[in-house]
């Protein structure tokens, strides 16, 4: 096991630079912003772990990117371990702490394993789930549905009631599908039901971004106001006694920004009542869906809303956050129709595709 870093203006760039000249496999293992001597060379350091044996062959590194090779051989792969070890008990306190290291799996045990891994799934995850079913009267084949679908936690949208206020945020990542999903919401539970909807904008959002919501919200006919800052957000919300729907899209560029995730962490914290939705897209990694909650941890996500279903062929990945983190998911994001791609998790439905199919039907009873 080697380490390798990178000086990238973004993770995804580094991202896409790592596992083309390390392979596939290659694992996130560290992020922060460069020091000040090479920060000509990219914003953020950005550390990746790899085996040498399964890497393609280097590719020539592309305009703009540079990187620091730092072989670590066996006297870093305890340190990796160890660095991993830590991100995953972070990840997973909330569910009650880090698992322990799960049995290795022979027999049906195995090809249970394996399709699970085939789903998203990390081969420690899936042995874990296997080792539960397996202790059910009626062995791995007939406890692996009951055994996901309890480990599964999901957030049910409860309908809002007349004269009953509610608001919800939306956090990630810019290109995660925060907007669409917000719009989707906006027709489906507020204005479909008849209940009065608001949307809001606050932080610095990118060129355009509060120009589009605007246009959203003249063609849903909803009233919209866009804050330049948390603090002044916070200030209308404490004045209003507005009754109804509450939307709020927050900035994509906060993941990277200190100074914004500082401030939307102090709002939050004084406004307990906001359901903080973590928007993340489907197609990721359980590895880089961990990256994200560990970057949102500050902020206390409430529940994880997956979008870009209509992409993936599995969603163990999705489903191993949900468990790790032990934040509930309410909402699946299955397409770019509004509203109609939108629909709340299941957790007995998901936990029979992974088991089943292993991929989300998502029209099917």
């Amino acid at each position: 096991m080697q380490t390798k870093t990178y000086f990238a203006s973004s993770i995804s760039a580094a991202m896409e630079v790592a596992r083309r000249e390390l392979g596939p496999e290659a694992m996130l293992v560290t992020s922060r912003p460069s020091p000040e001597d090479v920060r000509a060379f990219g914003r953020l350091e950005i550390t990746f772990a790899w085996e040498p044996g399964a890497a393609a062959a280097p590719a020539a590194k592309p305009l703009g990117l540079a990187d620091s090779a730092r072989g670590r051989g066996e006297s870093g792969l305890e340190e990796i371990r160890l660095e991993m070890s830590e991100l995953r008990a972070a990840f997973g306190r909330q569910a009650g702490g880090r698992p322990g290291p799960a049995p290795e799996a022979g027999g049906m045990d195995a090809e249970a394993c394996q399709k699970l891994c085939e789903a998203g799934f990390e081969k420690d995850m899936a042995r874990q789930i296997v080792a539960a079913a397996a202790k059910g009267a009626d062995g791995v084949a007939g406890g692996m549905m009951r055994a996901l679908e309890a480990r599964i936690p999901v957030a049910e949208f409860v309908p809002l009631r007349p004269e009953e206020s509610r608001i919800l945020a939306f956090l990630g990542g810019a290109g995660k599908g925060k907007t669409g999903s917000l719009v989707k919401i906006a027709v489906r539970y507020g204005l479909a039901n008849r209940i009065p909807t608001r949307i809001y904008t606050a932080g610095a959002h990118g060129v355009g971004a509060a120009e589009q919501m605007a246009r959203y919200a003249s063609i849903l006919g909803v009233p919209f106001q866009a804050f330049e800052t948390f603090e002044s957000l916070n200030l209308a919300l404490q004045g209003e006694r507005w009754k109804g729907l509450v939307l709020i899209d927050t900035p994509g560029g906060a993941v990277s920004d200190r100074q914004e995730m500082e401030d939307m962490a102090k709002f939050f914290e004084r406004r307990p009542e906001i359901e903080k939705h973590l928007v993340i897209r489907a197609e990721a990694r359980s590895a880089d869906m961990g990256f994200m909650v560990a970057k949102f941890a500050a902020i206390q996500p409430s529940r994880l809303l997956f979008t870009g279903l209509d992409e993936v062929r599995g969603l163990g990945a999705a489903a191993e956050t949900m468990i790790r983190s032990g934040i509930a998911a309410t909402f699946f994001g299955t397409g770019p129709r509004i509203p109609e791609d939108i629909e709340e998790v299941s957790a007995a439905k998901l936990a029979r595709s992974l088991w089943t199919t292993n991929r989300l039907a998502a029209r099917a009873a």
